[in-house]
């Protein structure tokens, strides 16, 4: 059984609560007190959605009553680890596909690599002690009963997720740009999950996040680009979620085989 420090209400509140706080300060620190597209107001605006992440982190951590998730990770089969290590080399080839090393060079050379990296670091941190961590933990006691407990709670708290990133419509997004970010947000939101259970851990999918999310335009709080064809984006995204979806059926499973583990 999954016990946290708050009801499963109390952590799924927390989460909207905190989500929410994060939009309003977004808004008012770029509409209001720091405007405009200046260095000095840039890195302000990332220093403080940094720090809210800090706090926001914090007391997640505190709700969840610790990083951990499961008491005691059932032992992988051999199928969840060729899953695990097939989620982990696509993370890998996603990083490569996206230009990290030439964004690395970038980031380096960057004029704002502090604000990029605060307000990746932010990301990370925020988004994955909210969704895979309070999310995560509220769902999966909310279908303590279903067998199938763990894959609702990754499709579910993925979902979220990948709802949350519709709000960059508000910074000037483009849409398609914001509805394929939400799509590819909610299958790595599965994806993370996976590494959350296996690891028992959040900092491995926070360093996955940060990584992915460190570029030289992060601090903007604008995906540039006009999205990609809509067939080959679903000829990419559609075998990565059932990948994803068989690592969390074959979890379940496992975990019901190993019933006499205990989960915390």
């Amino acid at each position: 059984m999954i016990q946290t420090r708050w009801s499963w209400q109390k952590l799924l509140i927390s989460a909207v609560i905190l989500f929410g706080l994060l939009f309003g300060i977004s808004f008012v620190s770029r509409a209001i007190l720091f405007s405009g597209h200046s260095e000095t107001a840039i890195y302000l605006r990332a220093v403080v959605r940094f720090t809210y992440a800090v706090i926001a982190g914090g007391i997640a951590y505190y709700g969840l009553g610790g990083n951990r998730l499961l008491k005691s990770v059932p032992p992988l089969n051999l199928f969840l680890k060729i899953m695990i290590t097939v989620i982990g080399v696509l993370l890998i080839l996603l990083l490569l596909v996206s230009g990290f090393p030439y964004r690395l060079l970038a980031m380096v050379h960057s004029n704002l690599f502090i604000a990029n990296t605060l307000v990746a670091l932010s990301a990370g941190v925020l988004e994955e002690f909210t969704c895979r961590g309070l999310l995560l933990s509220a769902f999966a006691q909310a279908f303590e009963r279903n067998k199938y407990r763990y894959t609702w709670a990754a499709v579910v708290s993925g979902g979220c997720f990948g709802l949350l990133h519709l709000f960059n419509l508000l910074a000037g997004q483009a849409l398609m740009t914001t509805l394929q970010q939400a799509i590819y947000a909610f299958v790595l939101g599965i994806l993370f999950v996976a590494i959350r259970l296996t690891t028992n851990s959040l900092v491995w999918v926070m360093i996955i996040h940060f990584f992915i999310d460190w570029q030289p335009t992060i601090s903007s709080e604008v995906m540039t680009g006009s999205g990609s064809p809509w067939g080959a984006f679903f000829i990419v995204w559609t075998p990565v979620l059932l990948i994803g979806l068989a690592f969390m059926i074959g979890f379940d499973k496992n975990v019901r085989w190993h019933s006499g583990l205990s989960f915390l």
